[in-house]
């Protein structure tokens, strides 16, 4: 399967793009350095990305990370506000590498609120000034850096089940630490004991913080890893499972079959088969997207911002 890598034209050295569409079928695609956000303004779209199935509906946003191979599907009445915003011009690139983000209107607390709203707004604006194309860098350097703050201190995966906007920043930093570790190594054994000790912890003290995490468990985390990695060879190789497992640091198939049917609700073949059907799909229909004219996008913006300010207010 032909996984695309779509190269995004950026306007005047912007570190974002914007494109307001009408979704069909899109062919399954990747973004090397982009995160990724999905505004449904009307209609519904239909969301697959990793071990996420979501249907947006209007006002809904969902944030895909950086090399998440996705796509998407939209009802007939649907137009979708498609943001990309490229990590790697952010001065903090290196230390966003193993950064998940988690912008999801549907996995949204009370106190999350006042920023997501912050963030339909910033990305509203800047997708307007992008339409109209009537600014430069500096002048939207502000609101890419507030956008910016905004996913990394509400939306990531650290405080994904945090309660409250409190983030501890010295177990934010473990907590990414860790993650890049696993990256880095997953191919090898990872054990409890290995992190605890580059971390100058306690075992049973490490595995209490990383319970604490989005992942629920160590063993979670590293299949979690392990799982998204093998996904990739899944979707871009002929590979047979069994050396998908062993490539990606399972010690037996079994393992992996059992850990990916978890994490992502269907087992590697049937992950295989659903990204398949949907490649020949909308290559049969030349990804249908629609997407409409700077002028046309502007003016649809602008009565959205209007509507939506007004609901924020009444």
């Amino acid at each position: 399967m032909n996984i695309q890598e779509p190269k995004i034209k950026y306007r005047k050295g912007m570190p974002f793009d914007a494109e307001l569409c009408k979704i069909r079928k899109q062919l399954p695609h990747r973004h090397t350095t982009e995160l990724e956000l999905v505004y449904c303004l009307e209609g519904t779209v239909h969301l697959i990305a990793a071990d996420q199935d979501y249907i947006l509906t209007p006002g809904q946003i969902h944030s895909i990370d950086f090399y998440d191979l996705h796509y998407l599907n939209g009802s007939d009445d649907n137009i979708t506000l498609i943001f990309h915003l490229d990590l790697s011009q952010l001065p903090e690139w290196e230390d966003l590498r193993y950064v998940f983000y988690a912008c999801e209107s549907n996995h949204c607390f009370p106190y999350q609120e006042p920023a997501m709203n912050q963030v339909k707004d910033i990305i509203l604006a800047l997708s307007y000034i992008y339409f109209t194309n009537n600014k430069t860098e500096a002048d939207c350097s502000p609101a890419v850096r507030s956008l910016a703050d905004l996913l990394l201190q509400y939306f990531n995966w650290f405080n994904y089940e945090n309660q409250d906007e409190y983030m501890n920043q010295d177990l934010f930093d473990r907590f990414t630490r860790v993650l890049e570790y696993i990256g880095k190594n997953y191919r090898e054994k990872i054990t409890v004991s290995q992190l605890a000790e580059r971390e100058h912890m306690n075992r049973n003290y490490f595995s209490q913080f990383i319970s604490k995490t989005v992942f629920s468990s160590f063993s979670n985390m590293v299949n979690y890893i392990r799982c998204y990695n093998a996904e990739t060879l899944l979707l871009t190789t002929e590979k047979s499972i069994a050396d998908i497992s062993f490539e990606c640091g399972f010690s037996d198939p079994k393992y992996f079959y059992s850990a990916f049917k978890t994490l992502w609700h269907m087992t590697p073949t049937e992950d295989r088969e659903r990204y398949q059907a949907q490649y020949h799909a909308a290559s049969f229909k030349k990804n249908s997207d629609t997407i409409l004219s700077d002028n046309v996008a502007a003016n649809k913006v602008k009565e959205y911002i209007t509507t939506w300010h007004l609901e924020k207010n009444l």
